[in-house]
């Protein structure tokens, strides 16, 4: 007789369509099985008399792999799971996680604010209703929540909102702020619930921070903020909106960001919607950008690749993992990518609205596609995971997108394409899931693919080598577009 159990920490669990899974401690992590192997995970619960004789060649080789992971560990019999790890089986399809802006409202007027959250004239939910979302996420096996606005320390219900994620078991991933409500007392709260979230701040350049947030002082609060967290122990990442007055400071500001100790900058041209769209004589164009990005390279690799950084979406530089990557090539461009899930983040993500809203991506929200997603505060979020337009949407493949879009057809760079950025295609005005995202289109047209091919091989070994601990790191990447 050979009786097993699971390690402590780990869950048997299944959704709609992927029936057959286990849930590690590491919040972010979940392995899924087929229904031969799964038998075997299944059993280790303590009471199941495994006959190794008898399993077949896949099922043999999955237990000892869990055995020499130590997930499976020998019992006697008499042990039991714990409550928290016996199978469940939630209604509605798998997500992983969550960003919530749990307020619309904010504490600055940046002028290029997408969702106008200076302008936002809506009520924060009140906390019965934030309870009921949180209650929804964990009954359909949501484990990280991310938490955004306007600006998230806003909300007088903030803290009561943390108490809610911590006792359904819940993960706080990261916390999205502009820095100025950042202190020592936010830090120890956090720390009293044994939550310690990444903090992602935005920076938008030396010199320039103040003009873009509408807020004297903002760039001084910005970098108090990373010099408190650095001291606290938690870790940071930025993201810099670049347009025509900052975008040739990229050497300054990217050594500036590295010495405040962040794993991450993120930069972007500044989108024309919302408000920036008025601010016409201050835009910059994406092929301005991309020159300037080639022009810097070579003194990002002088400078000892100081962070990884997201160059656009001409080159995502990634230090720790010596790797470069091109953030517009969503797909593998071989055959078959056609089958692919159009957008990537929707697979395993989602975000909800100030209004609680169930949407593909923050940056949906506010436009006019917005309208066709329910709120999770009407129609229960199972429903909306199992039958709604959110679940459509969820299951559009880049191949359905080509096929829309009659100029997709006979490009060469479809496969690698999959016609670009849902929430991108869309823009504010359209109602056309499908559309194909024309600044995408034209990264590859215009011969920016080709380039930052080149550019990966002029530089690829270029990156120091870093120890192993760093090299471990898992970089805090931005889950908007």
């Amino acid at each position: 007789m050979a009786y097993y159990i699971l390690n402590k920490g780990f869950e048997l669990r299944g959704w709609d369509g992927l029936p057959f899974a286990l849930r590690y401690p590491n919040p972010n992590y979940t392995d899924f099985f087929d229904k031969e192997t799964y038998r075997v995970v299944y059993a280790l619960d303590g009471r199941h008399d495994i006959d190794e004789e008898n399993l077949t060649e896949k099922q043999k080789k999955m237990l000892e792999r869990l055995k020499k992971i130590e997930i499976a560990l020998p019992a006697d019999g008499t042990q039991r799971l714990e409550p928290h790890q016996e199978y469940v089986k939630y209604p509605g399809m798998y997500k992983k996680s969550v960003q919530w802006s749990i307020t619309g409202r904010c504490n600055y007027n940046c002028r290029h604010c997408f969702m106008s959250a200076p302008d936002y004239k809506g009520e924060d939910l009140t906390i019965e209703e934030c309870r009921r979302i949180v209650n929804q996420l964990a009954d359909n096996g949501v484990m990280a929540v991310s938490i955004t606005g306007g600006e998230p320390f806003v909300n007088p219900h903030f803290y009561e909102i943390l108490d809610e994620i911590k006792k359904r078991g819940m993960y706080l991933e990261t916390l999205y702020s502009n820095g100025k409500l950042i202190d020592d007392h936010l830090l120890d709260e956090l720390e009293k619930r044994n939550m310690h979230p990444a903090f992602h701040i935005s920076f938008d350049g030396i010199g320039w921070h103040d003009w873009l947030r509408g807020e004297k002082g903002a760039e001084e609060e910005a970098v108090r903020a990373f010099k408190l967290l650095r001291e606290r122990g938690f870790q940071t990442s930025t993201s810099m909106c670049l347009h025509r007055h900052n975008y040739k400071d990229l050497r300054k500001n990217i050594n500036f960001l590295a010495g405040l100790g962040l794993v991450h900058v993120k930069i972007n041209v500044a989108s024309p919607t919302g408000r920036w769209k008025n601010e016409t004589e201050h835009f910059l164009s994406h092929d301005e950008a991309f020159e300037e990005i080639v022009r810097y390279l070579p003194q990002y690799f002088e400078d000892g690749a100081p962070v990884s950084t997201q160059l656009c979406s001409l080159l995502d530089l990634n230090k720790e993992r010596r790797a470069i990557m091109i953030p517009s090539q969503k797909f593998s461009g071989k055959e078959g990518a056609e089958k692919q899930k159009a957008c990537g983040m929707i697979k395993t993500g989602m975000y909800i609205s100030p209004k609680g809203k169930v949407l593909p991506c923050m940056t949906i929200g506010g436009t006019a596609i917005d309208a066709a997603f329910e709120s999770v505060l009407e129609k229960d979020l199972s429903e909306i995971l199992t039958k709604s337009h959110y679940r459509d949407m969820c299951n559009v493949t880049m191949g359905e997108c080509i096929r829309h879009n009659e100029k997709c057809h006979d490009c060469k760079y479809r496969l690698a394409c999959g016609a670009g950025c849902r929430a991108c295609g869309i823009g504010e005005e359209s109602l056309d899931y499908y559309k194909v995202d024309e600044d995408c289109c034209s990264f590859f047209l215009n011969g920016w693919y080709d380039k930052a091919n080149e550019l990966i091989e002029l530089y690829k070994d270029r990156f120091p080598e870093v120890k192993k601990e760093e090299a471990e790191k898992a970089p805090v990447r931005e889950d908007v577009c």
